[in-house]
């Protein structure tokens, strides 16, 4: 076979070694074989240059650099264990950056190494950007956005009794110093609390009696609400089954008054505080159950103490004509005004300083809708609830996009670390928009513009109800009395007229819009009806039509 090998390669002579020997043979064979010289040539190599093992499997580290002419710009070389190896003694969970330098050993074991030929100086602008993205991470990812800062502000804007009312500071100190006078001094009375919804007639008494509970340990407190009975006569065995009587519902009536004036007037029986919230709904023919309650404080060693709470300021004058008669029984009256305009305001503030962070309710909002609010109704609930809709709003909106967020342990370049916690805040044109739909054209047709949004049997029963209420010189009516004005008014119009229990799905449709209210007799004809909203506005959204246009020009039933 021919050699390979070039002929100007270098050669060096070393003696053979020595072969094994085999029986018989001679031994002067031997002494020849060793002392003939063999040729062996060799690649040459630079006289600073380290021998390196043929197979790159038994290099190691930084050895391996035969099949590489020339180092890489940007891929470090590769490092053997020792190199690798740090001071401590736990391997686990150590991650080497590229930019991180070897351990220094002793020169004993580090004698032997091949440096490495990629320095840290030699290091190209993308290596060096990736070693330090190595030892800060960036981690980002696609989010939804969170909302956390409305719902705590939605949290704090509830309707529920609060923990401190503001703008009521006259009137519950009225309440503490009737409770002290009558409860603490054991002296029978009556206390009559009126005002419009929302104006914390309830709030206030609820909060007194919670705060009274170590001077009211000796007395026995029932609180009802009239809403929830299905009739006037309901209360009395209410009040019977609070007070531990058994068997109250089937006692009759008049049997059932008397064992309770019996039990309210007997020798040792403890104060009692009895509260009727929403008592206009004890509204019965004659007003017999509200004539007995308030008699019941001035029996002789009566052990009574009555509050009533109700929306009507002349329930006393108007509907108990006969106290009036009677001075010793008329009851103490407490008036609730509505909330003027820096009075929620302020409770809006106040509940919006609960959460933590920017503000979620701009304050020209807040005040817009101070002002709303209180221009309308003054109902501090309203104005809760309208700040609780537009919060709702934008975070239903927020919600609903995406952006990108460092994941968790992660540092983003991008990102400032004071980025503000709320995404959107609440402005006017979100409060103006739940105005519009709460109290604005609440009698105009749809966003759509629908002509059918407002059925036209609805407007005239609209009508209808504002000439009787002109009429009668009343705000309420009964549900009888406005469908024998409504048929009429469709008779003279040359209409046909529903029947009354039509009329009373009519009408029920209309609260639901918040245009009527309605107050469930056990009669539907005893229903009382009345307006929401002020005539001038009904008036002007009504006038849009010409058939009801003439109706109300008529003004005549």
């Amino acid at each position: 076979m021919p050699s390979t090998r070039s002929q100007t390669q270098a050669a060096i002579d070393f003696p053979r070694r020595k072969q094994a020997r085999t029986p018989g043979a001679p031994a002067a064979g031997c002494q020849d074989a060793a002392s003939t010289p063999t040729r062996v040539t060799l690649l040459p190599r630079s006289p600073r240059e380290k021998v390196l093992p043929l197979s790159p499997r038994k290099r190691l580290g930084d050895d391996n650099l035969c099949n590489v002419p020339q180092s890489l710009s940007c891929s470090p070389t590769k490092q053997s264990k020792k190199e690798n190896e740090l001071p401590s003694a736990s391997h686990k969970g150590r991650r080497l950056f590229f930019s991180e330098q070897p351990t220094a050993e002793s020169p004993g074991k580090r004698s032997n190494l091949v440096p490495s030929p990629l320095l840290k100086r030699q290091e190209t602008p993308r290596s060096s950007e990736r070693a330090r993205l190595n030892k800060e991470p960036v981690c980002i990812r696609l989010f939804k956005q969170e909302g956390t800062c409305y719902q705590h502000a939605k949290s704090v804007l509830h309707t529920a009794v609060p923990d401190r009312l503001l703008a009521r500071e006259k009137e519950t100190d009225a309440i503490r110093r009737f409770l002290k006078e009558h409860v603490c001094g054991e002296k029978p009375g009556s206390l009559y609390i009126s005002g419009a919804p929302g104006t914390g007639k309830t709030a206030c008494l609820s909060r007194i009696l919670q705060d009274f509970q170590n001077e009211l340990l000796g007395s026995r407190t029932i609180v009802l609400n009239c809403m929830s009975l299905s009739s006037s006569q309901a209360v009395f065995p209410a009040i019977a089954e609070q007070m531990g009587q058994k068997g109250a519902p089937k006692v009759s009536g008049r049997d059932l008054v008397r064992k309770l004036e019996k039990q309210l007037t007997a020798e040792g029986t403890p104060m009692t505080v009895l509260v009727l919230d929403e008592m206009d709904q004890l509204d019965s023919k004659g007003q017999d159950v509200l004539y007995t309650v308030f008699e019941w404080p001035w029996l002789i060693g009566s052990r009574l103490v009555l509050i009533g709470v109700a929306n009507a300021l002349d329930l006393t004058d108007r509907i108990l004509a006969r106290l009036q008669a009677r001075p010793r029984c008329k009851p103490q009256l407490l008036n609730f005004p509505p909330y003027t305009k820096e009075q929620i305001a302020s409770i809006l503030q106040e509940r919006l300083r609960q959460v933590s962070g920017d503000e979620v309710l701009d304050s020209a909002a807040v005040q817009f809708c101070a002002r709303k609010v209180s221009a309308v109704s003054g109902d501090a609930r309203k104005a809760l609830d309208i700040c609780r809709r537009a919060i709702e709003i934008v975070e239903l909106d927020v919600r609903s996009q995406t952006v990108f967020k460092a994941l968790p342990g992660c540092k983003s370049p991008t990102t400032s670390a004071s980025a503000s916690p709320v995404p959107r805040r609440v402005g006017l044109p979100h409060i103006s928009r739940v105005i519009s739909e709460v109290y604005g054209d609440r009698m105009a047709l749809g966003s759509d513009g629908a002509s059918d949004s407002f059925p036209l049997q609805q407007k005239i029963l609209v009508c209808s109800l504002l000439l009787l209420a002109r009429q009668l010189k009343a705000k309420e009516v009964t549900l009888g009395k406005l469908h024998e004005a409504y048929s009429r008014v469709c008779r003279r119009q040359q209409m046909a007229a529903v029947a009354q229990s039509e009329c009373l799905s009519l009408a029920t449709l209309l609260e639901s819009r918040g245009i009527l209210a309605l107050k469930k007799a056990k009669e539907a004809r005893l229903t009382k009806v009345s307006l929401k909203i002020e005539e001038k506005d009904v008036e002007r959204a009504l006038k849009d039509g010409v058939l009801v246009g003439n109706i109300l020009t008529g003004g005549q039933l």
